[in-house]
């Protein structure tokens, strides 16, 4: 997608928010589908023993069948969850595919009960995004969790993965000095490495 450089981050969250949710539910099950099928061929994921996962909403990517994929080969995985941590800081909490969720403030369902993680305590996080370039800079939603809890807590072997549809690309955003920078960004049809 085509942006002007003085596009200011408000808009074009609002604009991409809107072209992920005018995707079919058939359009938005086979990006799910092929995006795993993507990721699972890479040695990020074939190293990875804890990864943090999140709920989808709001026409984000799914990836409810990475979750099956990677219990099913013997991985733990991890929901965030937004209780009881600091600066609003995420945690995770291990979950299997038959976990019961629940809504937390923002209208988002996180696990209840279980010992929490600090994220750098995963092998391998992925992320969801609003938009993304080539280079792997990442606009969230704006809140600034995942960016908090990784700019708090470095650790250099965490694998730090956007995941997205392929219509959440832009030519090029600007990262603000407070952005930690991508590893990758996976989408059903290409993976960018972060140069």
């Amino acid at each position: 997608m085509l942006i002007n450089q003085n596009t200011s981050p408000k808009t074009l969250r609002k604009t991409l928010r809107q072209v992920r949710r005018s995707l079919s539910t058939y359009q938005q099950q086979l990006a799910a589908k092929r995006l795993v099928y993507r990721l699972a061929k890479t040695t990020a994921f074939k190293n990875a023993k804890k990864i943090g996962l999140y709920q989808a909403s709001d026409g984000e990517i799914n990836p409810k069948y990475l979750l099956k994929l990677a219990h099913a080969q013997g991985k733990s995985c991890y929901l965030p969850v937004l209780r009881r941590f600091p600066k609003f800081e995420l945690g995770f909490i291990k979950v299997s595919p038959s976990s019961r969720l629940h809504r937390h403030r923002f209208g988002m369902k996180e696990p209840k009960y279980g010992r929490k993680l600090f994220i750098y305590q995963l092998d391998m996080v992925c992320m969801p995004l609003v938009g993304f370039d080539s280079q792997c800079h990442r606009l969230g939603m704006g809140g600034g969790f995942y960016d908090r809890s990784l700019a708090r807590h470095k650790n250099p072997k965490l694998i730090k993965l956007g995941l997205a549809h392929d219509c959440q690309q832009v030519d090029v955003l600007v990262n603000q000095h407070w952005d930690v920078s991508l590893d990758g960004v996976i989408t059903p049809t290409h993976y960018w490495q972060a140069p």
